[in-house]
């Protein structure tokens, strides 16, 4: 028994030392009343804290339990695509949002490969073989067993021990799968303890320091149902996350005319009656609409947040737009602006061939000579605002610009593309090299630019 004992302990060194995780070898005493025991109420929590979520892909699978892993083929409503990143699900969105009336398809070509909530990789080679894996995975269950309301803000250290309490391996878990391949080994080992204190992340933008178990425990309990995890196969219920009253205002400044896009009222199409029709929005909540030079006027106003604003229009000589609506997305592509109105079945879209980065961006970034500080940074969803807390940036002609802390310079180049649609960054050193990207300019204004790319999404903010 002894003799298995010490094989198992040497099995277990080997299998860490092969990980890609960071390991020393110390000889300390451990902190035992903070071990992390298997099965136990917190490891578990633990376990679906770090699970994989699979809900992004959801128009293509159905389910959240498991996401394919990218890229793949498509066919949907007889076109073709191939889905490389988020940016294939909004392509496969639109083409679902394109008409009201018609059926909805979506062929994979398979093969394809899936990674379950476990990081499992498997293959699959048809519909039937991934409708199993699904039901396996999600049982009766539309929405998966994860926790996804709290966040481990990583890299954290983990200390293994031996029978006899002495310390062998330190870990450095660097993300979710580490952290799950961690959980699940815990059998294996006398003592696992976890070194506090350490950040968690509520609800992607706000940090606690966690320090001892109890607290964690009670952290992720309270996190459970804390937010919408947005599991559910609706993928139009989140596409006005970044929309705001004020964002209204300013596009309507910014875009003066606007055409008919979609009418779409009772199962009717009605569009073509007002193919000819301008509409003009106000910021102060006016409408004027020209029909070959007949002006009829009317009033707009909007109220709420996110995905849950109201529009109300009323023109009193065109009843069809006369109704409180719901703001249920603004689309903006390059030089041109889309909203689009729902309401019980029925869409109103406007259009108009503008852009809403009116303003040079270099002009704009330049003028005053002005620090900017970073308001708000997303990695792949996490907030990191608070790595760039007291940093100041400063934009100089020659393409020079300057990341200032505690009287710590990091010079870096900042270039503007032609159509002001593209800020490209490049710092030498960390941590601002972390905005080392060709941003696309998704809204700019005298105080504020907000920068995004396929998994990001940077905003700064001018102070002085």
């Amino acid at each position: 028994m002894k003799l298995l004992k010490s094989s198992l302990l040497v099995l277990s060194v080997l299998l860490f030392l092969s990980s890609c995780r960071t390991e020393e070898i110390q000889i300390v005493d451990p902190p035992i009343q903070n071990a992390l025991e298997a099965n136990s109420k917190v490891a578990n929590l633990m376990k679906s804290t770090v699970l994989k979520d699979g809900s992004d892909d959801n128009i293509i699978d159905g389910a959240s339990c498991l996401s394919i892993k990218l890229p793949v083929t498509v066919t949907v409503n007889s076109k073709e695509i191939i889905v490389n990143d988020e940016d294939g699900y909004e392509e496969i969105e639109d083409l679902f949002d394109l008409f009201d009336d018609d059926v909805d398809s979506i062929v994979i070509s398979y093969p394809i490969e899936v990674m379950l909530s476990d990081y499992t990789i498997k293959t699959v080679n048809s519909d039937e073989e991934l409708e199993v894996l699904a039901q396996n995975c999600k049982g009766d269950n539309e929405e998966d067993d994860d926790i996804e309301c709290l966040d481990f803000y990583y890299p954290l250290t983990a200390s293994v021990f031996d029978s006899n309490y002495e310390l062998i391996l330190t870990i450095k878990v660097n993300n979710d799968e580490e952290m799950h391949e961690l959980i699940e080994d815990l059998e294996d080992y006398t003592a696992v303890t976890i070194d506090f204190p350490f950040k968690v992340i509520l609800n992607g933008d706000t940090y606690v320091y966690i320090n001892n178990m109890q607290e964690l425990e009670e952290a992720i309990e309270a996190a459970k149902n804390s937010c919408d995890e947005d599991d559910d196969n609706d993928y139009n219920d989140d596409d006005c996350d970044d929309c705001t009253t004020d964002g209204v205002k300013e596009i309507f400044a910014n875009c003066n005319e606007w055409t008919l896009e979609k009418l779409y009222i009772d199962e009717q199409y009605l569009t073509e009656e007002f193919k000819n029709f301008t509409f003009s929005f106000t910021e102060n909540g006016g409408i004027k609409v020209d029909n070959n030079g007949t002006i009829l006027e009317g009033t707009w106003e909007a109220s709420g947040s996110e995905n849950d604003i109201k529009f109300t229009i009323n023109i009193p000589d065109l009843s069809y737009f006369n109704a409180t609506w719901y703001l249920h997305e603004i689309k903006e592509d390059s030089g041109e602006v889309r909203f689009h109105f729902v309401l019980n079945g029925n869409h109103l879209r406007f259009k108009s061939q503008c852009s809403i980065v009116k303003d040079e961006l270099s002009d704009v970034l330049l003028a005053d000579g002005s620090a900017w500080v970073v308001e708000n940074y997303k990695n792949n969803g996490v907030d990191e605002t608070e790595t760039f807390t007291n940093y100041e940036l400063y934009f100089y002609s020659g393409n020079v610009v300057k990341a200032k802390k505690d009287g710590v310079v990091i010079e870096g180049t900042w270039e503007v593309s032609s159509d002001s649609n593209v800020l490209a960054l490049n710092f030498p050193d960390a941590p601002v090299n972390e905005f080392n990207k060709e941003w696309v300019v998704a809204l700019t204004s005298e105080n504020e630019v907000v920068l995004e790319t396929n998994d990001r999404r940077l905003v700064i903010k001018r102070v002085n």
